[in-house]
């Protein structure tokens, strides 16, 4: 008889416990041979030892360094594996990310497709193939699709709770010119305003609903 050749391997790089383990289960019930890891630094270490087929990557990995890190690591160091962005971030522009960053080659998935496994399989089945990757970050659909980069930036920091003050200094800019930036932000995402209603709260929830999900 003819020994089946050996299962295709998947670097899972997921800092959510849960997520993690859901996406190596889906993995391994697929076929694959799947580990995961937490950051970055185990994803690097892990790529030459493991020696996946296809790396599976969240853009976001908490403190440090993040998924775009690994990605250009591995685009460079393993040219012949396949790519897969996996994130709840409808483009890498929300987390701050430059999309040029982001190979051409790989696939891009939100992590609302994890409810059909299919869909999943298909995708790592097509960067494997070296197919046309999907790419969920080019479609122009949410509020925040048309915000640009500073735009995105300076939302991502009133979600994370800093004053125009202190988001200045991050950035490098005036309060005054934050302040411009937010008022923007507040005419093209049709906030409303009036007694009762904070803006900055509901640029927080337009954030989390459409960009990232709180950790």
């Amino acid at each position: 008889m003819t020994a089946e050749p050996p299962a295709r391997r998947v670097l899972v790089v997921e800092d959510e416990p849960l997520i993690r383990a859901l996406v190596l289960s889906l993995l391994q019930n697929g076929g694959f041979e799947a580990r995961g890891v937490s950051g970055a630094a185990e994803a690097i270490a892990a790529l030459p030892e493991f020696d996946p087929d296809a790396l599976l990557v969240d853009l976001d990995l908490g403190d440090g360094p993040g998924g775009v890190e690994v990605l250009t690591y591995a685009d460079q160091v393993m040219p012949g594996i396949a790519l897969v962005v996996l994130t709840n971030a409808p483009s890498p522009g929300v987390l701050g990310v430059d999309p040029q960053l982001i190979p051409a080659r790989a696939a891009y998935l939100h992590k609302r497709s994890l409810g059909e496994a299919s869909l999943v399989l298909d995708t790592i089945g097509e960067v494997l193939a070296d197919e046309r990757p999907r790419r969920d970050d080019t479609t122009p659909t949410g509020p925040l699709s048309g915000l640009s980069p500073d735009q995105l930036e300076v939302l991502r920091l009133i979600a994370s709770g800093y004053s125009n003050a202190e988001i200045g200094a991050r950035r490098g800019t005036s309060t005054h010119g934050v302040e411009q930036v937010v008022q923007r932000l507040i005419a093209r995402l049709g906030v409303a305003r009036g007694p009762g209603t904070n803006p900055r709260v509901q640029l927080a929830k337009l954030y989390y609903a459409h960009g990232p999900h709180p950790q």
